[in-house]
């Protein structure tokens, strides 16, 4: 039986050729453990499994790591990673980091065991052609199937809401579906709910009259307003006030907005896009938000997977900011780079990865730049410099290992720098907090306990 099959279908819509992706279902069937006989379809193209409620499988076992592993389709097939487990995961009785799987292999997770099972069904997944979507690149699967995606949402003029982890690209995309659109030569606006305080964003949203309140002294539009014919962009959406919530809802339904101190309504012409680092189906569960709110702006909702998903991709973008960050020089990484660079799970995503790529090429004159040259500028403290005295003693260890423990050391060091404050810590290692605390997870480090172990 086939792990999956690539075909070329024409889409008379389009007039043009896409790829399309084309795997069986599986399913998940746990033969040994606490929930022997239980199964799990596996109908989506990644699939998380772990003790944690935000799994896709949930696995009930003091055993079994809070996010275990996870099975993605890749190319070449169904794909076991890892994702950093204390007891480790098997196939048919092998440790393994990552591996491919085959129809009937057993996987250990702990002392649960799960049977990896095809089905006959078959999915398929339409991938765009092109390797990019405007500015975004991506030659992986799944960066293909969200631009085929964004390009058939880009021209319709419906609400969307991009979700994905901080410097992954949402704002990116969402300015490349304004572009894309029939709305392209009119104003993109942005309103970073995030940064706006709360007594300002109705005035910032909706503008004000004249003497509407102390200071007003002239008119001012609103982002509504600026945005009218084009799109408005609502970038970390999940932080605007409650009280707003509903103000933004009947915007979005009547089309109509009000000036702060007015009576009378305006109509305006205005696609919204929204983006949230935030799981807000959690935050409607939570009654954070507003459910009806969240249904209306997410009638297409994209999701941009975190660059540890889409690994593949490492080397292309690598050699793309290289390309663009070089000025017209000719610079190009090397192999021992590129495979340095793709052993990296960049909790950061793809702005940590610019990031570092930027350094190398301001702080490094070589032509040829090499895996000790991005250790050197961009890892200094993390323990991964040529000359490091870290290293020194484990000479003797692959290189990954090495860099694990490096890593850990680097983290333990930055939260005792900073009194164990891990927003703080997670802004000196300009990282998201969310992707500092992903970290420490990884390596086992709990905060409380190595706070206490210091005083």
């Amino acid at each position: 039986m086939p792990r999956f099959s690539g075909k070329r279908t024409l889409l008379t819509h389009q007039e043009e050729k896409t790829d399309t992706l084309a795997y069986y279902k599986c399913k998940l069937v746990v033969v040994a453990g606490p929930e022997e006989n239980r199964e799990f379809v596996m109908d989506k193209d990644v699939v998380r499994v772990g003790s944690a409620l935000e799994n896709d499988l949930v696995l009930n076992d003091e055993t079994v790591s809070r996010h275990h592993f996870e099975i993605r389709v890749a190319e070449e097939g169904f794909l076991i990673r890892d994702l950093g487990s204390t007891n480790g995961t098997d196939v048919e009785g092998c440790r393994v980091k990552e591996a491919y799987l085959h129809p009937g292999a057993r996987i250990g997770a702990g002392e649960v065991v799960l049977m990896f099972q095809p089905l006959s069904e078959l999915v398929e997944v339409p991938l765009s052609s092109d390797n990019s979507f405007g500015r975004m690149l991506g030659k992986s699967l799944k960066m293909r199937a969200l631009f085929h995606l964004a390009g058939r949402v880009a021209s319709r003029d419906a609400t969307v809401l991009v979700s994905g982890e901080t410097g992954i690209g949402k704002g990116l995309l969402a300015e490349e579906i304004h572009l894309h659109s029939p709305r392209g030569e009119h104003p993109f606006v942005v309103v970073d709910c995030s940064t706006i305080p709360a007594h300002l964003m109705e005035d910032e949203l909706f503008g004000h009259v004249k003497g509407a309140f102390t200071g007003a002294v002239n008119a001012r539009s609103g982002a509504f307003e600026e945005a009218d014919s084009g799109t408005i962009f609502f970038d970390e959406i999940g932080e605007l006030p409650g009280a707003l919530q509903p103000k933004l809802l009947r915007v979005l339904e009547r089309h109509e907005v009000k000036r702060v101190g007015q009576t009378e309504t305006f109509r305006v012409d205005v696609r919204v896009i929204a983006a949230s680092n935030r799981d807000l189906k959690a935050a409607v569960e939570a009654g954070n938000f507003r459910e009806d709110l969240y249904f209306r702006l997410g009638v297409f909702e994209l999701k941009i997977p975190p660059l540890r998903e889409h690994k593949e991709d490492i080397p292309f973008l690598a050699r793309e900011f290289v390309r663009k960050l070089s000025g017209g020089r000719e610079r190009r990484l090397g192999e021992n780079a590129i495979r340095f660079l793709s052993s990296h799970d960049w909790p950061g995503n793809v702005r940590e990865l610019s990031n570092v790529i930027e350094r190398v090429i301001h702080l490094v004159d070589a032509e040829i730049i090499d895996a000790p040259s991005i250790m050197s500028t961009s890892f200094t403290g993390v323990g991964l410099s040529p000359d490091s005295k870290k290293l020194g003693g484990q000479g003797n260890l692959p290189f990954s290992r090495a860099r694990e423990i490096a890593e850990k050391e680097y983290l333990v060091d930055l939260l005792r720098r900073h009194d164990f404050n891990v927003s703080v810590a997670s802004r000196t290692a300009e990282i998201h907090r969310q992707s500092l605390h992903r970290l420490l997870r990884k390596h086992g480090i709990k905060v409380s306990e190595l706070e206490s172990d210091s005083s």
